[in-house]
């Protein structure tokens, strides 16, 4: 499992977080940053998708 945060947000969150209660917060807050990045992933995995689909189906242009 890794310790440190990927994105930026995350990594200041945590660091603005009183030190009484950082690593109280730290497991939560990995989790969190976790489901942001799969949620985000599965968004541009759709939307990448959706876009292939759509070319597809659109078929050729006409020339004029």
């Amino acid at each position: 499992m890794r310790n440190q945060f990927i994105t930026s947000f995350w990594r200041n969150a945590h660091q603005q977080l009183p030190a009484s209660v950082r690593e109280r917060y730290a497991l939560q807050m990995r989790a969190a940053e976790r489901w942001e990045l799969a949620i985000g992933a599965l968004i541009e995995t759709w939307s990448r998708a959706r876009l292939a689909i759509t070319r597809a189906l659109q078929g050729p242009r006409s020339a004029h």
